[in-house]
C-alpha cells in the first residue's frame, strides 16, 4: 500500500508489526525502510492519492536481524551509484566515443545491437518477414534470422549445447515462431495475447524450454527489431540487474506476460531516468544494466 506522510512524503508500506509500520519512502537514498511507531505516526499518515510505478514495482525487502529493519538486497545501488559505475566506463555517458565505438570485445555492445537492428531492417524489415511467412519460405526466414542474430549472439553456448540453429530445425515450429514474432511487432505496443502466443511458439521449438534459449529468443528478436518498444530479457541476469536497482520484475524461467510487462515498465522508467545522460532507447538501458553489473556487486 502507498501512503503519504506529511513531512516524509510518498512511501510504500513494506511490513507491519503490532505497534509499528515499516515504510520505504520515495525520497529515500537508503537501503532500509523507516520504522514508525503507529501511535505517534498515525496522525501524519494517509492513503496516497498519487501513484508511483517505481515504488509499486520495488523489490522485496527482507528483515535484518541486527537492526530490526527491513532492507533491500545487499547488492542494491542507488540510481546515482549506478550512474557513477556507468561513468567509470563511459565518462561522457551515452555520447561517450568509447560507448559508441565499434567493439571488439567478447559479448554484446551498443554498436553490435545497432548493427543487429540495421541487419534486421535489411533482412526482415519492410514487410519481408511477413512475406516469407506467407510464402512458407521457412528456410530463408531462418537463414536471415541467423544472419541478424550473429551480430550479438543471443544464445550463448551451454553444456547442453543449446543452439539457435538447432532450435529452428523443425519447420512447422519455426514458422509458428516467426508468424507470432511479426504479429507482435505489428502493434504499437506489446500486448498480452500476442506475447503469450510468441512465448508458446518458443516453447514449441526444439530446445525451446531451455532457460538459456527461451527468454533470449522470446524477447531478443523483438528487441533488435524495435528497441523503442521491446526489451531484452536475459535468463536471470536481467532480473538480478533490476533487483540491484531496487525493482522486482518477478522472474520466472519460462517466458510469461507478467514478467515481461514488469520488465517493460522497469525499462521505460529507467530510460526516463537516464535521459539526462543521453539515453535514446532500450538498447541504452540494456547497455547500462550490463555496465553497472559487470563489476563488483
Amino acid at each position: 500500500m502507498l501512503i503519504q506522510h506529511t513531512s516524509l512524503g510518498l512511501g510504500k508500506i513494506v511490513a507491519l508489526e503490532a505497534d509499528a509500520v515499516h515504510v520505504y519512502f520515495e525520497a529515500s537514498e537508503k537501503r532500509f525502510a523507516t520504522k514508525l511507531r503507529i501511535a505517534a505516526a498515525a496522525p501524519f499518515l494517509s492513503p496516497a492519492a498519487a501513484k508511483n510505478a517505481w515504488l509499486k514495482g520495488m523489490g522485496p525487502l527482507s528483515l535484518d536481524a541486527k537492526t530490526g529493519r527491513y532492507g533491500l538486497a545487499a547488492t542494491w545501488l542507488t540510481h546515482d551509484e549506478a550512474v557513477s559505475r556507468f561513468r567509470e566506463a563511459f565518462p561522457k555517458g551515452f555520447a561517450d566515443p568509447k560507448y559508441l565505438a565499434e567493439s571488439k570485445r567478447k559479448g554484446d555492445s551498443e554498436f553490435k545491437w545497432r548493427a543487429a537492428h540495421e541487419a534486421f531492417a535489411k533482412e526482415l524489415g519492410g514487410g519481408e518477414g511477413e512475406r516469407l511467412v506467407a510464402d512458407d519460405d521457412v528456410g530463408e526466414l531462418v537463414r536471415r534470422a541467423l544472419r541478424v542474430e550473429r551480430n550479438v549472439g543471443l544464445v550463448h553456448p551451454t553444456p547442453e549445447k543449446t543452439s539457435l540453429k538447432d532450435a529452428f530445425k523443425d519447420k512447422g515450429a519455426a514458422r509458428a515462431f516467426f508468424q507470432a514474432l511479426f504479429e507482435l511487432l505489428a502493434v504499437a505496443a506489446p500486448d498480452r495475447a500476442r506475447f503469450e502466443k510468441l512465448a508458446s511458439a518458443v516453447a514449441a521449438l526444439p530446445q525451446g524450454t531451455s532457460p538459456a534459449l527461451a527468454w533470449p529468443v522470446a524477447t531478443g528478436f523483438a528487441f533488435i527489431a524495435r528497441p523503442d518498444r521491446h526489451m531484452l530479457m536475459r535468463p536471470k541476469a536481467t532480473s538480478d540487474a533490476a533487483m540491484r536497482l531496487g525493482f522486482d520484475i518477478g522472474y520466472d524461467a519460462a517466458p510469461n506476460w507478467a514478467t515481461y510487462s514488469a520488465l517493460l515498465s522497469f525499462a521505460e522508467l529507467l530510460l526516463a531516468k537516464l535521459a539526462p545522460l543521453g539515453a535514446r532507447d532500450l538498447v541504452d538501458v540494456e547497455s547500462f544494466l550490463h555496465a553497472t553489473g559487470s563489476k563488483r556487486s
